[in-house]
């Protein structure tokens, strides 16, 4: 039977009230993240966005830091931020000048749109993207998207005090709003609520192998990684490791969540298992099927 709509968006409101008021964990920082304030060096080209140049670093560096603050002193390739038409995506293919191309299909003065864009494909790049098998690409995937709303939250709270521009202090309302409003359009949170993470993925496991970027599964189980990640930021460095291991054509979900468990350092073993429990999945007990 169909959900009422009206339910299902009251039910979601619940949930954003309760993201709101639930009081989170102290927000333990990587090591060096407290003074690493700053992106690592990318091009933008700013052609065709309609907007300045330093008005867009602005939003993507306040996007990107979300993240980036809890890398310590990694260092990534070159990277470029072009004009795209087609839908944001960035690219496994390096260009002429060896960088990663990653383009973001906004322009003006859409701000929303720049962050919650950039913050996906630069959770990408994070994930350290290449090309392989791509059975279990779903899960990164979903870790984007989850990254999406973790910046444009954390936006709208480092804004309050840091806006980029004093004048922009205001719109980290918007930037909140804009998080809010893309979880309120999940029509499947209820479903997954409803029957638990475990087998809400069971029942899209098949479909999910052969269509990575399913936005809809994506989307609502980015809400059930969403509060892990805002308890524990430090969390978001595990990500750098999460392609370390060659993928392979038999690997189940359970064999890729033990790869990138057991890829990560120490510190972060505790945080791996806790996103692996929520699927249902213990590193070290192997399943056969998922």
């Amino acid at each position: 039977m169909k959900v009422p709509f009206t339910i299902t968006r009251w039910f979601i409101a619940c949930v954003l009230t309760l993201m709101t008021l639930m009081p989170g964990a102290p927000r333990a920082l990587a090591a060096g993240a407290a003074d690493r304030p700053t992106m690592p060096p990318y091009r933008i080209e700013a052609g065709g966005f309609g907007a300045s140049e330093a008005d867009i670093r602005a939003v993507l560096d306040s996007a990107g830091n979300a993240l980036w603050r809890h890398f310590g002193d990694w260092k990534i390739e070159p990277m470029v931020v072009v004009r795209g038409t087609s839908g944001p995506i960035t690219l496994y293919a390096r260009n002429e000048r060896g960088e990663i191309v990653v383009k973001l299909d906004t322009g003006e003065t859409y701000w929303c749109q720049y962050a919650y864009q950039f913050a996906h494909e630069f959770c990408h790049v994070l994930c350290g993207l290449k090309e392989g098998n791509s059975a279990n690409k779903w899960f990164e995937e979903t870790l984007c998207e989850t990254a999406s709303l973790y910046a444009l939250r954390e936006m709208a709270r480092t804004w309050k005090k840091s806006p980029p521009y004093p004048n922009w202090r205001d719109y980290r309302d918007s930037l909140r709003q804009y998080a809010d409003d893309v979880i309120l359009k999940r029509d499947l949170l209820l479903e997954m609520f409803s029957s638990g993470l475990p087998a809400f993925y069971e029942r899209r496991r098949d479909a999910l192998r052969r269509n990575a970027t399913d936005r809809e599964a994506n989307g609502a189980m980015a809400v059930a990684l969403l509060h892990v990640f805002e308890k524990n930021p430090a969390g978001w460095e595990s990500i750098r490791w999460l392609n370390s291991t060659p993928a392979e054509k038999d690997d189940t979900f359970a064999r890729y969540l033990e790869k990138w468990h057991d890829a990560v350092p120490e510190r972060h073993r505790d945080f791996v298992s806790t996103i692996a429990a929520l699927f249902g999945v213990r590193p070290g007990a192997r399943a056969a099927t998922r």
